[in-house]
């Protein structure tokens, strides 16, 4: 009866992420298919597959559901922007990359964060990660700067690498795909510091 009960335990529990899963994804294509940036619970289940009360039993309420939602993008964002530290060119690459997939999501985030709380203590973290993730991806340019230096080559790099930066260049300026990335690289390399983007120079010195 144990093993019984454990397995079916078990099954519930893989049944209830699978839903789970399925209603944050559902919630994310609904706010991109939203003008709005704002659909209703409603959209958010019948996209799902399920009932507007399991969606409720979920998360509690549509604040709640937001919020995992957009957690829900940002870890799957952090994870696949991951590269080892120094490779500088592949971490271009694949920011610029993540931009083309959701990058216009992401600015609809950011306008609703002026007027939402749940939503702008969500983004303040992204923009937390984003320079933790700079931090970690350049900790080569960064190692034995003084403090001052330190953080403003990381604040000119995080902004190099900004999604406004992406946003401006790729909606306003309406640069291809490949020119806006290779733009943002040029952007980087400004940020680095000729000591960063020339090393032999600095061993000579």
């Amino acid at each position: 009866m144990t093993k019984t009960r454990a397995y079916r335990q078990t099954r519930r529990a893989d049944s209830t992420e699978r839903t789970r899963a399925r209603i944050l994804a559902a919630a994310q294509a609904a706010f991109r298919a939203d003008p709005g940036g704002d659909p209703s619970l409603e959209a958010v289940a019948e996209r799902a597959g399920v009932s507007t009360r399991t969606v409720i039993r979920q998360f509690g309420s549509k604040d709640g559901l937001m919020t995992a939602a957009i957690e829900d993008g940002m870890a799957i964002s952090a994870t696949d922007r991951r590269v080892a530290p120094g490779d500088v060119e592949g971490a271009v690459r694949k920011l610029a990359d993540h931009y083309e997939a959701d990058g216009d999501e992401v600015m609809l985030w950011l306008a609703l964060a002026e007027r939402l709380p749940h939503v702008r203590r969500v983004t303040e973290r992204g923009t937390e990660m984003h320079v933790e993730w700079v931090e970690a991806v350049f900790a080569p340019d960064l190692a034995g700067l003084p403090r001052a230096a330190r953080r403003g080559r990381v604040g000119a790099i995080a902004t190099a690498l900004d999604v406004y930066t992406w946003h401006l260049l790729r909606r306003r300026e309406r640069l291809g795909r490949e020119a806006t990335r290779e733009a943002m690289s040029a952007l980087v390399e400004g940020a680095r510091g000729a000591a960063a983007v020339h090393p032999a120079r600095r061993e000579a010195a």
